[in-house]
């Protein structure tokens, strides 16, 4: 019985699959489809923001193009909430 426990033991670590990389790979699709989500969340909201017109709409989405990871989380903390202010109106 030992000698068959050894021998599995041995052909999975010649194979390479050992639990400690089959738990990182599983981490590491975790990750990316969180960020997938994160990034499509993200287009969606700038999509259905009020504060922004076309342009700056424009300008977001190509910062999240440009940073998949960071322009999302940045869309979320600092430019959900913020407005881009035109020229002031002569009353």
């Amino acid at each position: 019985m030992t000698t068959m426990t050894l021998a599995s033991a041995a052909t999975l670590a010649s194979t390479g699959e050992t639990a400690g990389s089959i738990a990182l790979a599983i981490a590491g699709i975790a990750f990316v489809l969180a960020g997938i989500v994160l990034f499509i969340a993200g287009v969606v909201s700038v999509f259905r923001s009020g504060n922004y017109q076309s342009g700056g709409k424009a300008v977001w989405i190509l910062l999240m193009l440009a940073f998949p990871f960071l322009g999302p989380v940045t869309w979320f903390i600092w430019g959900r909430n913020s407005t881009i202010q035109g020229p002031a109106q002569p009353v």
